[in-house]
């Protein structure tokens, strides 16, 4: 059995999952999915931390090699293994081509930060102002990165994600935007456990674009690539992906 921990840090950006007890055949596609899972969310980066992992045979660990692969193809976000015990670093030995492994997360946080990913995070008030706020951020952003074209749909999704906290979670929320290059990820994490959802009647346009109605979802679906919503420990985090290639 493999017990799963997952960590999002606000103040680098980086996911981490830990890993504990003994990969198996039969868990090795569910450890595939939670890695994969973290790395949809397009973080600046996902750190596996192996410390507590056991394996029987190395065969099982393709896994790392094919979430790492698949993580930087399908979403542009880097996956950094560490910590990984005698045995366990032995066997992803035959895989270093296609996995970064590190001796511990403090490693793996240097070689994150060299690569310098293009994040930002601002942590605002249950204010209207604030999604005006995160609207210039989110604009900001795009200008300094080289992402002009999508400036404008940027700033709107990142208003309306910020308007659904204000206006019903009605918390202090986090606003985030990061560029993995294949994505530009804009998400917003507040202190209220109901998830949102779609008003599935099609609505009068000027209602579709009301800042915080719950309609402008709708807006947001259309308007990107994906998007959805991640249960967490205080809350939940709402995030949308603007493809940027």
């Amino acid at each position: 059995m493999v017990k799963s921990a997952i960590d999002r840090n606000l103040d680098t950006g980086v996911t981490t999952v830990r890993l504990a007890g003994g990969l198996t055949p039969g868990n090795v596609p569910e450890v595939r999915t939670v890695i994969a899972k973290a790395a949809a969310e397009c973080p600046a980066a996902v750190v596996v931390d192996l410390a507590g992992l056991d394996h029987d045979d190395d065969p099982q660990l393709t896994v790392f090699a094919t979430v790492t692969h698949d993580a930087q193809l399908h979403w542009g976000v880097p996956v950094l293994l560490c910590a990984a015990g005698p045995e366990l670093r032995r066997g992803l030995g035959a895989f270093r081509t296609y996995v970064a492994l590190y001796e511990d997360r403090a490693q793996a946080a240097l070689a994150v930060n060299a690569n310098v990913p293009r994040w930002i995070s601002r942590h605002l008030p249950n204010d209207p102002a604030s999604a005006f706020e995160s609207r210039a951020v989110t604009g900001e952003a795009c200008l300094t990165w080289g992402l002009p074209d999508l400036r404008n749909k940027a700033r709107l999704v990142a208003s309306e994600l910020a308007s659904n906290a204000i206006l019903h979670a009605g918390t202090e929320f986090d606003l985030t935007v990061v560029h993995t290059g294949r994505y530009l990820r804009i998400a917003v994490q507040d202190g209220s456990a109901v998830m949102p959802r779609v008003i599935e009647m099609l609505p009068a346009a000027s209602a579709l674009l009301r800042p915080g109605s719950g309609r402008g979802l709708r807006v947001v679906a259309a308007l990107c690539a994906h998007w959805g919503a991640t249960p967490v420990a205080d809350g939940k985090i709402v995030w949308a992906l603007l493809k940027s290639e």
